[in-house]
């Protein structure tokens, strides 16, 4: 069993659902391709360190733009769905925040879109890994926990 597994399975379909007006669909295992992926990171700090990542393919955050946004999707600017992959970070980081140990403070959303990158948080490690169908495209959410103690 992977850290707090259901709970995050739990917080992020709530949120797509109601903001997205979306059905998650739980994946037994990761998926292959995501294509051009945007990438939403938020880190926790205080009495439980580490950070909180999503991943989806650029298309369905241009979708998710255009629903959060009232636009067409084919309208969404890249500051649209970056902002939009953005407070989607920010809110199932939140919710995960809620679960952990306090104090636990929640960082700015990082996002970053491409074709060929890795997201890394130096001195942590991945506890879980959630993954989801999602509207025709994949969802991945992973909770990554700082190993590492002290400044770097």
């Amino acid at each position: 069993m992977q850290f707090l597994e259901e709970e995050i399975s739990q917080v992020t379909s709530t949120i797509w659902e109601s903001v997205l007006g979306i059905g998650l669909i739980r994946r037994p295992d990761l998926p292959t391709a995501l294509g051009r992926v945007v990438s939403g990171c938020v880190q926790f700090t205080g009495a439980w360190e580490g950070a909180c990542v999503i991943e989806c393919s650029a298309d369905f955050a241009r979708s998710a733009a255009g629903t959060m946004f009232g636009i067409e999707p084919s309208a969404a600017t890249v500051a649209d769905t970056q902002d939009a992959i953005g407070e989607l970070a920010n809110m199932t980081g939140g919710n995960v925040k809620s679960l952990l140990p306090e104090p636990c403070r929640l960082s700015l959303p990082t996002v970053v879109e491409g074709t060929d990158y890795t997201t890394r948080v130096p001195g942590s490690e991945l506890v879980t890994t959630v993954a989801f169908d999602c509207d025709g495209g994949a969802l991945v959410v992973r909770l990554l926990k700082k190993t590492v103690t002290g400044k770097s």
